[in-house]
């Protein structure tokens, strides 16, 4: 079965990237900004995971998060940033607020792959 993943990243490297590590075992939307998958939520749809940028325009990665964590809705939809901010303060408050999973560009596909392994057995165990 593949997991629908939302990714919201406007920077067409990161996400040609993205493209070539996750899309042979899972299915991809990729939006541009928080406002766009905002409204790709709103039209019912419900990814296995939300991937993430934090710097992307009209509405950036950490107020999505925050919208989706406060929903009622979407709120159980894990979480996942990867951003060039490096600021652990940052990366911890995000964590504590709920996000599964901070990496920061450049990252290790290896990362990436077993912050989401861990993300769908913890799916599959609930």
């Amino acid at each position: 079965m593949k997991h629908t993943i939302l990714i919201v990243e406007d920077d067409e490297p990161m996400r040609l990237l993205l493209d070539v590590l996750l899309k042979k075992d899972h299915k991809l939307v990729f939006k541009n900004d928080g406002l766009d998958g905002m409204r790709w939520l709103s039209e019912g749809n419900i990814p296995s995971v939300i991937i993430s940028d934090f710097k992307t325009p009209n509405m950036n990665g950490f107020d999505f998060f925050t919208s989706i964590s406060q929903s009622g809705m979407f709120s159980e939809i894990p979480f996942v940033f990867i951003s060039c901010r490096t600021d652990e303060a940052f990366k911890n408050r995000c964590l504590k607020l709920g996000a599964k999973g901070y990496l920061e560009k450049p990252f290790d596909p290896d990362q990436l792959y077993d912050l989401l392994d861990g993300i769908f057995n913890d799916k599959i165990e609930q």
